[in-house]
């Protein structure tokens, strides 16, 4: 049965994409509004469903975001500090059909203040990465993948048999194709201590920024992630 991690949003947050904005209302307020797609395999289809983020320099109470369909979604706190909201698809919420492209628009509140952002959502269909070898050495991981001529950026995680994050990389460059992942290393962040037999999904993702992204604001432009998955286990 196919596993879907909870957090996907959370994780780009946590991951080290980028460094928080402080909490200082002495600057004026701001907001920027991301919508991506997810694209995976589900049951042997390929699905979609979309992301959405908004990121406040100083905390929210409320944040939401229309669709160019005139749907409309309420986000979740994402965060402690309640400077970013995100709403995650749930598995139901995946369709073999294309994602609707055009402008997002965001609302949030800060301060009983109602402030807006757009976000224009194109969608090209980025390949999947091809996993090349999954395999153990001396405790250590080592995750070989094909080039990918559409990746802008990758990262790797472990989804637990409960669906939960157990690891997951750094920010990886487009020209990397392999990654050990131990239990010291330094490539990524474990939440949990791989144990022998534990049985994890290992995640692949290949990442397209906004065309107008910067490597300093990539992690708030995202279009789409393409998700490879494989089973492995720990030995």
């Amino acid at each position: 049965m196919m596993k879907i991690g909870k957090t996907l949003t959370i994780f780009l947050i946590v991951a080290g994409f980028f460094a928080c904005s402080d909490d200082d209302n002495s600057v004026p307020f701001e907001v920027i509004g991301d919508v991506y797609v997810i694209k995976r395999t589900i049951n042997d289809e390929v699905k979609y469903a979309n992301a959405y983020v908004a990121w406040g320099n100083q905390p929210m109470s409320h944040a939401e975001v229309t669709t160019p369909t005139a749907a409309n979604f309420t986000l979740d706190p994402a965060s402690e500090n309640l400077n970013t909201y995100a709403k995650e698809p749930a598995l139901a919420e995946y369709s073999t059909a294309a994602p609707v492209q055009g402008n997002y628009q965001f609302l949030v509140i800060n301060e009983d203040i109602t402030h807006e952002s757009a976000d224009l959502l194109d969608f090209d269909d980025i390949d999947f990465t091809p996993i090349s070898s999954a395999d153990m050495v001396n405790n250590v991981l080592s995750v070989q993948w094909e080039t990918n001529s559409v990746a802008e950026g990758y990262q790797i995680r472990l989804i637990n048999q409960s669906g939960d994050i157990a690891f997951f990389s750094v920010a990886l460059p487009e020209q990397m194709v392999r990654l050990d992942i131990g239990t010291n290393a330094a490539s990524g962040a474990w939440y949990e201590t791989p144990e022998p037999g534990n049985v994890y999904t290992l995640e692949f993702l290949t990442i397209r920024y906004e065309d107008d992204a910067t490597s300093l604001n990539a992690a708030k432009n995202i279009q789409e992630v393409a998700v490879t998955e494989q089973e492995v286990t720990w030995q």
